[in-house]
């Protein structure tokens, strides 16, 4: 009976969507959801127009749906309508893959530490307008690399090296690094005598309510608690950081 609908609106070749294709459609959709709230939970990010965008496509694969369940005469009387569900379904999926293919591409620039340029100059702003990510930085007034530390914010974070117990204070944005000051940048953690240690290794930011660690392509790589880490991660009172064959023991009070 189903294929004769088919027959009597010229759309065989388009029985395989009803029968099994918007089920794998949904499915896929589905898949690309969960991965996106999985990854933006656990990387700390909060994309918030994905999450809701990639929520809403799946509307469009429910018209179809209905019409794979539906009984036989209601299927002859939504006959005409054969074809805009599986536009409907095509589009879809397309846009699906789209949204996820950008968020993805977006949250790996951050973990190269490569903020688009709203985030750069205008930091102040809790959703960058163009990636339409939120990473929290309208409490942290020197988050861009280019930024001169100047102020202190009163923050309380310090890191010992577990070498000579020296104490660095942490402000609001830091540098771990060995040596002179490179490109402007000043190193308020200067690794002295530990030639493994690059002459920009990490950073340090401060978001109004966390410490964040990230390398700086450093040529050895930066350890928190024995890990390489890539991308920022959020520092734990106790955590050890290793640069070089130095190791820091990061402390908040």
């Amino acid at each position: 009976m189903n294929s004769t609908i088919f027959a009597t609106t010229e759309t065989q070749k388009l029985a395989w969507f009803y029968y099994w294709g918007d089920f794998v459609f949904f499915a896929i959709i589905m898949g690309l959801i969960l991965l996106i709230f999985l990854h933006s939970y656990f990387k700390e990010i909060k994309a918030l127009i994905y999450r809701v965008l990639s929520l809403l496509i799946p509307i469009l694969l429910i018209p179809s749906i209905i019409f794979s369940f539906s009984s036989i005469e209601l299927k002859t009387k939504l006959s005409n309508f054969i074809l805009l569900f599986f536009i409907l379904g095509i589009v879809s999926l397309v846009l699906s893959i789209i949204i996820s293919v950008i968020y993805f591409l977006i949250s790996r620039s951050d973990q190269k530490g490569n903020y688009c340029q709203i985030h750069k100059t205008y930091y102040k702003e809790g959703l960058c307008p163009i990636c339409a990510l939120d990473f929290e930085l309208d409490t942290n007034k020197e988050f861009d690399s280019s930024t001169k530390l100047e102020k202190d914010l009163n923050v309380k974070g310090f890191l010992i090296n577990s070498a000579n117990s020296k104490v660095y204070n942490l402000i609001s944005s830091n540098f771990i690094g060995r040596g002179r000051e490179r490109d402007g940048v000043k190193k308020n953690v200067n690794i002295e005598n530990d030639q493994f240690v690059s002459r920009i290794h990490a950073k340090i930011i401060y978001d109004g309510r966390r410490f964040k660690l990230s390398d700086s392509s450093s040529s050895s790589g930066t350890f928190l608690n024995g890990n390489k880490i890539n991308g920022w991660v959020t520092l734990e009172d106790g955590d050890l950081i290793k640069v070089g064959r130095t190791v820091l023991k990061f402390t908040q009070k």
